[in-house]
This record gives structure tokens, sequence and C-alpha cells, in this order.
């Protein structure tokens, strides 16, 4: 069986490449529960692992990997943002990055709405929603996917504020991307 967790996040495999002791001491408590993570990310089914990881560790494995994520897509996206915004064009040029390649697979849908240089994603459908019902891995995709959100957007630019008070994964319909200029 295919497992959908490495098909939704095979940026996370990109990330574990890069040694955990980039960004976490070896003797710290986030270390073990990274080597796991690192260990079982695509040797193991993905869901059992995650359930393995919280029967281990409890609400500090999901906590750990996503600072650990966090950490990579700071850096990532701070690399993007170096080459891909533009002064005044920010947002648009984050849209064109993230959103665009995401509504055009037909698995998220979504409306945009825009005011002056403020933007407003209302999602309706999300394949990360849709894993979480199927897995019951509600609070591991939070911060596989959802909390993600939180980094990219200041890691681009800093000229763009970022919000959600809605989330789907969290049962809050549509999520509520927003994007205002700084």
């Amino acid at each position: 069986m295919q497992d959908e967790f490495l098909d939704n996040f095979n940026w996370i495999t990109a990330a574990l490449e890069h040694p955990l002791t980039d960004f976490i001491p070896e003797n710290s408590p986030e270390y073990a529960i990274l080597s796991d993570f690192k260990n079982g990310w695509g040797k193991r089914d993905t869901a059992t692992m995650l359930t393995d990881l919280t029967a281990k560790y409890g609400q500090a494995a999901g906590i750990a990997v996503e600072k650990y994520l966090a950490l990579n897509i700071t850096r990532d996206w701070r690399a993007a943002g170096e080459t891909e915004a533009h002064p005044g064009t920010e947002i648009d040029d984050f849209i064109r990055i993230l959103w665009q390649p995401l509504l055009q697979g037909g698995a998220f849908e979504a409306v945009c709405v825009r005011s002056g240089d403020d933007a407003v994603f209302s999602v309706t459908r999300c394949p990360i929603h849709e894993l979480a019902k199927r897995t019951g891995q509600r609070q591991w995709l939070y911060h596989l996917a959802c909390a993600t959100d939180f980094y990219t957007t200041p890691a681009f630019s800093p000229r763009i504020a970022f919000s959600r008070t809605k989330t789907l994964i969290l049962d809050e319909t549509p999520c509520n991307h927003t994007y205002r200029r700084r």
C-alpha cells in the first residue's frame, strides 16, 4: 500500500537529508525524538510511526518535529524569498510560489479575495485535512502541514503578515489564510 504521508510531504524527506545537528543539539530531548522520526520516515508506515512516537514521547514528539521543520522551512523559504520576493509584489510572489502549484492540481479548493495589497484564501477542500480524517492523525498533520504556514510566510518576506483564525484540520470551515502587506 502506498504511504500517503510520503506522497504529500516529499519536502520533509529533503529536510531530513540535513544533519539533525544543524539545528538541534545532540544531547537534547528533541534529538532523540527527531532521530526516531528521521530513522522511521520512509522506512516504516508513517501513520504507525507517528502513533508510536506519540506513545513513546507524548505531545513533545509533535512539537519537536514541528520545531525542526520550522527551522528547515525558515532556511529554505528565506532563500526562495531572496530570489523570488520583489519589493511591492511580495504577496503576489508568494502566491505564485505556494498557492498556484497547490491549486493547479485540483486537490485544494480555495477562493482568493483580494483587497488592495491583502489576499485572503478561503480553503474549502484540502488533501491534508482529508488525510487527517482517513488516518486519525489530525494533531500530527497539524504539526507537519498547518503549522508550517506560520513559518513560510515571514521567512519568504518580512513584509508579509500572515494570520489564520480557522483551520479545516480543526474542523473550522473554511481555512482562512490571510496575507497582509506590512
